[in-house]
């Protein structure tokens, strides 16, 4: 069974879904290590005068704290609504904000308590937008068993767990994969090869790797099609 595990990141850009779609199921990886001012709690959009960064607040906790056991902060107010104002104000003339804009309504009015459930929200949604199927679980849900294990073996063990006999992983994993580990297990592995591909933008130049809300507010039904055009050959492990 081919899978992929990803960290479960705010808004996630269209490689992202590129991988969850190229899957039979998706790991949730959020029992590890939260990093904050990383992509966990922020993404891009564009706005009429270019990048706009957005990032959700979230409360003060231990160093080593899971993604799955971050709070978002509030403060008497939901940040989230700011997001959705600021949104609102950069997509309201795009081709198919309107297509899309009660769904994200909808998600924007909510109050979650954890950042994960937030984020897994967003994505939960945007698969079913574009319409990927993809069994979905959470690695916090397994009970693994990692006590002395490097990041090649924890990653290994959770394959097995699941049942990944092709792990389809993120290109930067390269870096620090052991693929002999998967090996002596029978797990294939190969990485993601991806070309962000162009689509109609709004405000002049285009601009990559925004959020996916950006391809899907500008191309509407054709943004799973142009997500899988930026697909080359993988690299392999």
């Amino acid at each position: 069974m081919r899978g992929a595990i990803l960290q479960p990141t705010y808004l996630p850009w269209a490689g992202y879904f590129e991988m969850i779609g190229a899957s039979e199921i998706f790991v949730v990886f959020d029992h590890v290590q939260f990093v904050k001012k990383s992509w966990h709690q922020r993404n891009k959009i564009k706005g009429p005068n270019g990048e706009i960064l957005l990032t959700v607040p979230v409360k003060k906790g231990p160093r080593d704290s899971r993604i799955c056991d971050i709070e978002i902060c509030c403060d008497g107010s939901n940040p989230l609504e700011k997001h959705w104002n600021t949104i609102s104000r950069s997509y309201s003339k795009s081709r198919h904000f309107r297509d899309y804009e009660s769904v994200f309504t909808g998600i924007y009015s909510e109050h979650p308590k954890y950042l994960r459930d937030l984020n897994v929200r967003i994505i939960t949604t945007i698969c079913n937008l574009l319409g990927i199927k993809t069994k979905m679980v959470f690695s916090s849900e397994l009970n693994l068993a990692e006590e002395n294990m490097d990041k090649s073996e924890r990653i290994a063990a959770l394959c097995e767990k699941v049942g990944i006999t092709h792990l389809y992983d993120a290109k930067g994993a390269q870096e620090f994969l052991d693929t002999s580990r998967f090996a002596d297990k029978n797990i294939a592995i190969s990485f993601q090869n991806y070309e962000h591909p162009q689509y109609s933008q709004l405000f002049d130049e285009f601009i990559p790797y925004m959020s996916v809300i950006d391809l899907l507010f500008n191309e509407g039904q054709n943004s799973l099609e142009i997500i899988r055009s930026g697909r080359k050959e993988p690299f392999t492990g």
